[in-house]
């Protein structure tokens, strides 16, 4: 077991692996030890011990500090030290510590590197310079109280607990087990299971492994320099000549897109139909309107720095690392920001299609439920806020709005439809009618509505609007996921309800006309999140979504602030 062999050949060891396996082996091996050795009776009683007079102590509560402009989290560190008493959790001094020591701080890197967090925000300098000059002053303590905080620090960021999310996101209320790290870590101990442990704190699933390993090529492209800036102009469209296209060849090759050879003689600076074929992927993948003509969206994308990129991908990084750490077998995730829905089941995909989500002024919320309930032919009893701001300006218009669209006025049953009242005297503060929209064809949810508990009244449904899906942008909705396909959807969702569901007899419900409800055999996970980097398959190659939200910029912000 590992707390029989000296750290630093367990380190020694652990260097033939992988940067981030060689961390965790080292780095759990003396957080472990610590912890396994004394949980003391005055801790368990929420009370601490006196401290002694040691270096350490002296160390850590020295003014001004001895690590310069570095804070260290005293807190964290009396507390650990407190678990050891006071005993060093590093070997500094002896003649082998030297390389041991810098390997281990070549792994810490790279472990920083992988998961997308700063580096600079680390004393890696300063760690170094003690390493090499091990004679200095105070080195021995100096160093094993900076790599000690060093690995505190890294482990609870990977760990989500550096921000709260939400503090930054309303509706952020992603369930994870509370977790007590010390225990945790002490059973590992006692189970030889350390590895096993400290991998487990970052996010495992495929998506968050597939973004690390775009973050190590844009961080590869980075080190190259900035890609090409395009100019602005007019509009490039099919059989056109423009200087620019040279260099939005080079800006897309810079980014790993390939370009067929040109034909002999044939200009750098034509839009052929094999230059728009790569000019179509790429707006795929960017989420602009894929049509291989070259216009300002387009040009303001491929404008986006590297830096914006590598900030994309280490924001959506961050996201995974506060979500559940397991997800259920069967469960059905949607993506505010890429506008889509999957239904995963063991791991295979057997639903995506694109939704119509919130507008950004009705933004969609974060959400975590069960679907439960599924309604066909379903009324619409209109949201007071709706009802004000985009219902009463058409009945200013019209006053035969409502009877035109099938709503009548609750409780009204001399005039349902509001015949008879001059709309234009209505203000909107005064616009206490409440409105129900009746079953059919212009029924704004649609013929499926799917239920599930939320505090934001959200709910997934369908729509008599369809074209809508033809958009790029499809923030367009008030809060509410409208589904292309629900009928399909509906299948999936109650497929262990009696009987067979299919496609066609959710079609044949529709048929009925007569409003059904029926409750779901097995709820169905619903995780309603939003990934502006991420992978429609996971072989697929990154994809990026505008940050409608200005989530990602939030975000960045926040962590920029708690580092500083």
């Amino acid at each position: 077991m590992y707390y029989n062999v000296p750290m630093y050949r367990v380190l020694q060891q652990s260097i033939s692996m992988n940067p981030v396996r060689a961390l965790i082996r080292f780095s759990l091996l003396w957080m472990g030890l610590a912890l396994f050795l004394a949980i003391t009776p005055a801790y368990a009683n929420g009370m601490q011990a006196p401290l002694p007079d040691s270096p350490l102590v002296r160390m850590i509560t020295q003014a001004p500090s001895p690590f310069g402009a570095y804070e260290i989290d005293k807190e964290a560190l009396f507390q650990l030290y407190q678990l050891r008493k006071f005993a060093p959790a590093w070997d500094t001094q002896s003649e082998n510590s030297r390389k041991a020591n810098a390997d281990f701080l070549e792994s810490l890197k790279n472990f920083v590197a992988y998961h997308g967090l700063d580096e600079t925000q680390l004393p890696f300098s300063q760690m170094a310079s003690l390493i090499e000059e091990p004679d200095a002053p105070d080195a021995a303590e100096k160093l094993e109280i900076l790599m000690t905080d060093s690995l505190i620090k890294r482990a609870r960021r990977i760990n989500g607990e550096d921000v709260s999310l939400a503090y930054i996101y309303t509706g952020w209320e992603f369930e994870r087990p509370s977790r007590n790290i010390v225990s945790e870590l002490a059973a590992s101990i006692n189970d030889n299971l350390l590895n096993e442990y400290f991998a487990a704190q970052a996010p495992q699933d495929v998506d968050y492994k597939l973004l690390a390993t775009a973050l190590k090529s844009y961080r590869e492209l980075e080190g190259k320099g900035a890609w090409p800036v395009i100019a602005a102009g007019e509009i490039i469209r099919a059989g056109d000549s423009d200087p620019r296209l040279p260099v939005i060849q080079a800006r897309l090759e810079a980014e790993g897109y390939t370009f067929p050879p040109r034909r002999t003689g044939e200009s750098p600076q034509l839009l052929t139909a094999a230059f728009q074929d790569v000019i179509i992927t790429y707006q795929a993948r960017n989420m602009l309107e894929a049509d291989g003509n070259i216009g300002a969206k387009t040009l303001t994308a491929m404008n986006k720095s590297l830096d914006s990129r590598i900030g994309q991908i280490t924001a959506n990084m961050e996201r995974k690392r506060h979500m559940p750490r397991v997800f259920p077998a069967r469960y059905a995730i949607v993506n505010i920001a890429g506008t889509s829905v999957k239904v995963i089941d063991n791991g295979q995909v057997v639903y995506h299609e694109p939704v119509i989500v919130g507008r950004v002024d009705r933004k969609t919320p974060f959400i975590q439920s069960e679907i439960r309930s599924v309604i066909f032919n379903p009324s619409w009893h209109v949201p007071a806020k709706i009802a004000r701001e985009d219902i009463l300006p058409k009945l200013r218009k019209d006053p035969h709005y409502l009877e035109k669209m099938g709503f009548v006025i609750n409780g009204s049953a001399d005039d349902p439809h509001g015949s008879m009242i001059d709309w234009n005297e209505i203000d909107k503060s005064e616009f206490n009618f409440r409105l129900r929209q009746s079953p059919g064809d212009l029924n704004s949810l649609g013929r499926i509505k799917f239920d599930f508990d939320n505090r934001f009244a959200v709910y997934m449904h369908g729509t008599p609007h369809e074209e809508l899906f033809a958009k790029v942008d499809r923030h367009l909705s008030s809060g509410c996921i409208r589904l292309k396909d629900p009928e399909a959807f509906a299948a999936i969702v109650l497929a262990d309800n009696e009987g067979e569901w299919t496609e066609e007899r959710a079609q044949g419900e529709i048929d009925k006309r007569k409003t059904h409800w029926l409750k779901v055999a097995t709820p169905l996970p619903l995780y309603i999140v939003y990934e502006s980097a991420f992978f429609p398959t996971p072989d697929s190659p990154i994809h990026f979504a505008p940050d409608r939200y200005n989530y990602d910029r939030l975000l960045l912000d926040a962590l920029k602030n708690e580092e500083s």
